[in-house]
């Protein structure tokens, strides 16, 4: 397989030293073309998962390099299951009303996470709508 090394390097001036460099390896050809294009594709695509792995580590969900060496692939279920977590709750961000609103009334993701956890701990819901009514101190319709 024929494979290109692409090297990108920001360099700051008044500092004298550079404030970002990253490389990476691409089975696509890099040309005088296309080099622009492809490190910025690649810078974009790491910010990406860099930010998602931040949120992921320290925004509520508690994904950390290892949970241990469980038995049967214990640490790999609960993997799945923070990752299954962030595509609910980035789902819902998208379609549902009342969840975001419920979220839009906490400074940050992991107060969110705790008043929900505190709720479904202390207290019955008949759904999520009333759930995520109340966290966002909304009244809920009809009531």
């Amino acid at each position: 397989m024929y494979v290109d090394y692409l090297e990108y390097e920001i360099w700051n001036v008044e500092k004298g030293k550079s404030s970002y460099h990253n490389s990476w390896i691409t089975n696509i050809p890099v040309t005088k073309d296309n080099v622009c294009e492809m490190a910025k594709v690649a810078r974009s695509r790491w910010k990406i998962e860099n930010e998602h792995n931040n949120v992921l580590k320290h925004k509520g969900y508690n994904l950390k390099h290892n949970w241990g060496h469980g038995e049967n692939h214990a640490s790999e279920i609960y993997c799945m299951l923070n990752f299954l977590a962030f595509l609910i709750h980035g789902l819902q961000d998208l379609a549902d009303d009342e969840y975001r609103a419920a979220r839009a009334a906490f400074s940050s993701r992991k107060s969110f996470f705790e008043a929900m956890k505190h709720e479904i701990a202390y207290h019955l819901h008949s759904d999520w709508t009333e759930l995520f009514n109340l966290l966002a101190d909304i009244d809920p319709p009809g009531g």
